[in-house]
């Protein structure tokens, strides 16, 4: 088969450009280096839609990030994935500072912009240091899994006719007679046009395609997580004053009741390890900004890595083959804007067809959000649903068998972690991950040693043995 568009890289915006392209009537395959979509900055993230305000006038970011907060709220509801519009306030000690803040955010577009001083303030954030005398106030701010969203598309696309591989290393790409040649190791996919969404793999691909490439700039961002019960911490985004390196250290919390410190930016190698003096300037930070900081709360750290090329995205056709689209350096507010770059991507190739009816994906709706008479009702029909896997975060083995099997067939732990959370509370999966890989390998007809954490290697079990569920 010679498909229409494939597209390299699931990240948010590539799942988003595959999901666009399905529904408009196109024949698309994504090809992941990795195991399962998400697995890059898309996982490590703010999981914050931004306003749009802080984007320089006139920038790809700017364009993309007001237009995408816009499209957020039909398309989550299409998706049945949870968005909650809670807002973010930007604090300063300065006037000056946040008022070209607010006429930044009019100039691009965006809605819902207050200037906030004094108790107008400390009633939205109550915990924030009383140095703080002005602050923007962004309405159109939300919060969302920025995994679950990435999920969340490409599911969609498969269930209506795309086609996800993964594990999919290119080695060689040829064009021959306006096709395009993409080789593995074992396979070849052939298409009519190309989108390099690669992420910090963008110059491998476009050295295989002989197109432009682009001078990248890595900078890793470290986290803290503190348990959902510190959730009255922070209810909206608090950001200090934008510097040249980004948005700077902020608490929020996400859209599953957690709250996130986070993230510092350090010029790096490409690497998520987490580092002492990383997260001693996010603490630091923190404890400059608010009082009563419940640190004792903290479950987790993490990190991402964030790729820049220049200022701004690069979003365009390459110069030198215009079947060729490449997309290089979308940090933040890459989340935000990934439904519009989606957009303008069927601009470039002037896509201009209705969309389809598209079959809707099955949520992972989880059982805690149900009443006892329906969990009653869900465990009479299928008793999986009544086995509690993970305590932390009342995950039952029903709802880990669904994920299993879902569109995308996920293979490992991290994978099953991103749709039903997993593993994502207080004991970080002390207690339920080798329920869940037993789970896994025997869904799979595999033993407990095939199964890996996220990439390859990374197994969880050395040598395999009897494990009960």
């Amino acid at each position: 088969m010679v498909y229409d568009f494939a597209v390299f890289g699931g990240g948010v915006v590539g799942c988003a450009i595959l999901n666009k392209l399905t529904r408009c009537k196109q024949t698309v395959v994504l090809l992941e280096k990795s195991l399962d979509v998400a697995t890059g900055q898309s996982k490590a993230n703010s999981g914050l839609v931004h306003a749009g305000f802080d984007a320089k006038e006139n920038s790809l970011k700017s364009k993309f990030n007001v237009r995408g907060n816009k499209l957020f709220n039909k398309l989550c509801k299409e998706l049945k994935v949870d968005l909650k519009e809670s807002g973010a306030v930007v604090v300063s000690e300065d006037f000056e500072t946040v008022k070209r803040l607010y006429e930044r955010g009019k100039y691009n577009g965006v809605n819902g912009l207050k200037l906030l001083t004094g108790n107008e303030i400390f009633e939205k954030v109550p915990n924030l240091k009383k140095h703080f005398h002005y602050a923007l106030y962004a309405k159109t701010a939300k919060l969302v899994s920025p995994y679950l969203f990435t999920i969340a598309l490409a599911e969609e696309a498969v269930i209506n006719g795309a086609k996800v591989i993964f594990d999919f290393e290119t080695i060689k790409i040829e064009k021959r007679n306006g096709v395009f040649y993409i080789y593995n190791f074992n396979q070849i996919i052939m298409a009519k046009k190309i989108i390099n969404c690669a992420g910090y793999g963008v110059n491998e691909i476009s050295k295989l395609l002989h197109v432009e490439q682009f001078n990248l700039e890595f900078r890793r961002g470290e986290y803290f997580v503190l348990d959902k019960t510190a959730s009255d911490f922070v209810s909206i985004s608090v950001f200090p004053t934008p510097s040249k390196f980004g948005k700077g250290i902020l608490a929020t919390p996400t859209i599953d009741g957690n709250i996130l410190f986070g993230p510092n930016n350090e010029l790096c190698e490409y690497g998520t390890q987490t580092t002492h003096l990383g997260l001693n300037e996010v603490k630091q930070a923190i404890n400059k900004m608010y009082d009563n900081v419940p640190w004792n709360k903290v479950i987790r750290n993490y990190s991402g890595v964030r790729v820049s090329c220049g200022d701004d995205f690069v979003v365009k056709l390459s110069e030198v083959d215009n079947d060729v689209a490449l997309i290089a350096g979308i940090n933040s507010p890459g989340l935000s804007s990934s439904p519009a770059i989606a957009e303008f991507i069927c601009q470039l190739f002037n896509i201009d067809i209705e969309e389809k009816q598209m079959k809707k994906r099955e949520d992972y709706s989880s059982i805690k959000k149900l009443t006892i008479k329906e969990r009653n009702k869900l465990i009479e029909t299928n008793p999986s649903f009544g086995k509690i896997v993970c305590k932390c975060e009342e995950v039952s083995e029903g709802e880990i068998l669904r994920a299993i099997n879902s569109p995308l067939k996920p293979i490992t732990f991290d994978s099953i972690k991103r749709r039903v959370r997993t593993g994502m509370g207080r004991c970080q999966a002390g207690f339920c991950m080798m329920k869940v890989v037993s789970l896994l390998a025997k869904e799979q007809g595999l033993k407990l040693e095939d199964i890996f954490k996220e990439e390859k290697n990374s197994n969880i079990v050395l040598k395999d043995f009897e494990y009960d569920v």
